[in-house]
């Protein structure tokens, strides 16, 4: 199946670029862009960083740096690799995995002409079918899309496109400076995230709550005002300055994944598994996107375009 699906994409491929009307492979640097938008938990995290060490003394600035040096060292193949399995949950796939997802990997690296040992690949866990990427060179595919494969919903042709989607992301750049820029912002996001649990905000779910929100946006304006009316321009231009990228933030965080997704789809569209995508993008999605009602709110901060976008711009990539 694999081997059919392959020499099939091939050949619309190579029909496209006999005719002229290959797309070009999208390119991006969209990982670039999210590590710019990362810049206030970034310099949060340095401030926080200097603030922590500073009772160090001697060992102050040794400490400081040696932080500093971690972002360089996720950068590295070894650091990624340990970065992914802490950060992401990936694990290394099982002699099981590696057998049954080999021949749709190769497929996929063969229709993209990448080389085999250049990207290491990974299971995550997940029960919705689904793949991601992370760093410069790692790959992931959830539990649930080997066992959507296993159980035919997600047959080998579909698995490529969605494999070859995910090299899509690497080739435009998707996962490119996001290890070292998070690793430079944790401390920061992690002491945003202390200061609200201690201030009786914090949520457990993955999203901010809508009081959580309201309560911030509030209190925010409340101090930004008393700082204003006593002539404090120093701590109401910081005040506003935080507001301001706790706003701004997520939502060109997400305008970014989303341009990412789309970038990433035009790829697979260009080594001819644009079909198959969008059928992939159908057994993954199922019926949630079009039964589930999301609000104005919701859609502004979603990182995937809708399915119906996806699937209209797939259509459009693969008519060329």
């Amino acid at each position: 199946m694999a081997t059919k699906a392959l020499t099939a994409g091939s050949a619309r491929v190579t029909r496209a670029r006999q005719t002229g009307r290959c797309p070009r492979p999208a390119r991006g640097q969209f990982g670039a862009w999210r590590a710019v938008l990362m810049l206030p938990a970034i310099i949060g995290g340095v401030l926080l960083m200097l603030a922590l060490t500073a009772g160090l003394r001697a060992w102050a600035a040794p400490t400081f740096l040696l932080w500093l040096a971690g972002a360089g060292v996720v950068s590295t193949r070894w650091g990624e690799r340990l970065a992914v399995r802490t950060a992401y949950g990936f694990r290394p796939l099982s002699g099981r995995e590696r057998q049954l997802l080999e021949p749709m990997r190769e497929a996929a690296l063969a229709r993209c002409d990448r080389p085999s040992g250049e990207l290491d690949w990974y299971t995550q866990p997940g029960r919705q079918p689904n793949a991601r990427v992370a760093g410069r060179r790692s790959i992931a595919v959830t539990d649930g899309a080997l066992a959507s494969f296993l159980a035919g919903r997600l047959p080998a042709d579909l698995l490529i496109a969605v494999l070859i989607h995910e090299l899509g992301h690497h080739a435009t750049g998707a996962g490119r400076f996001t290890l070292a820029a998070g690793w430079l912002a944790a401390p920061g996001r992690l002491g945003f995230r202390i200061v609200l649990r201690l201030a009786g905000l914090a949520s457990s779910g993955r999203r901010p709550g809508r009081v959580r929100c309201a309560v911030v946006a509030v209190g925010g304006g409340i101090a930004i005002t008393h700082a204003v009316q006593q002539q404090h321009w120093a701590p109401a231009l910081l005040l506003a300055g935080i507001a301001a990228a706790l706003v701004a933030t997520p939502l060109l965080d997400s305008v970014v994944s989303r341009a990412s997704e789309h970038a990433a789809d035009r790829y697979a569209a260009s080594m001819g598994a644009g079909p198959e995508l969008a059928r992939a993008l159908a057994v993954i999605d199922g019926t949630d996107v079009h039964q589930q009602r999301r609000g104005w709110g919701r859609q502004l901060l979603d990182r995937h375009p809708s399915l119906d976008n996806r699937v209209a711009h797939l259509s459009a990539g693969s008519a060329l």
